[in-house]
C-alpha cells in the first residue's frame, strides 16, 4: 500500500451479505454504525484519559459486537492495550497516543460508512 492508498476498513460486501442484500438495511446498519463509532471514540478518549477502567470497559463492551461483526480486530487489540495501560499506570502520553490511534480508526470508518450510505442515495 503507497502513502497515498487508505486502507478499507469496512468489507460492504460482507455487510450486503449480512443484510440480505437489501439497500434500506444497509444504509440503516450504516447510519447505526456511524452513531456507535462517534460514541465509542469519545467515551474513550474521556474515560482512557480519566483513568476510569470501569466506564472505558463499559464503552468497550458496546462496541466489541460491531467491531466483530465488521472485523475490525484493530479497534479491539487498541482497547485491550488501553486497559493494560491503566491496571500499568502508564503515562498521560501512551494514553494520549492511544485516543489518538482509536480517534484514527473510528474517523476512518465513519468516513467510509458516510461514502457508503451516499453511494446508495445516488442509486
Amino acid at each position: 500500500m503507497t502513502k497515498n492508498q487508505k486502507q478499507v476498513l469496512i468489507n460492504i460486501d460482507k455487510i450486503y451479505e449480512m443484510l440480505f442484500n437489501e439497500k434500506k438495511y444497509v444504509v440503516e446498519f450504516a447510519e447505526a454504525s456511524i452513531q456507535s463509532f462517534n460514541e465509542f471514540s469519545q467515551h474513550y478518549s474521556t474515560f482512557l484519559l480519566n483513568r476510569d477502567m470501569e466506564n472505558l470497559r463499559k464503552a468497550g463492551h458496546k462496541i466489541k459486537p460491531v467491531a466483530q461483526m465488521l472485523d475490525l480486530e484493530i479497534i479491539l487489540d487498541e482497547y485491550e492495550k488501553a486497559k493494560v495501560m491503566l491496571i500499568e499506570e502508564k503515562p498521560k502520553k501512551d494514553l494520549e497516543s492511544s485516543v489518538e490511534i482509536i480517534n484514527g480508526i473510528c474517523n476512518s470508518a465513519i468516513d467510509e460508512f458516510n461514502s457508503i450510505i451516499e453511494n446508495l442515495k445516488q442509486t
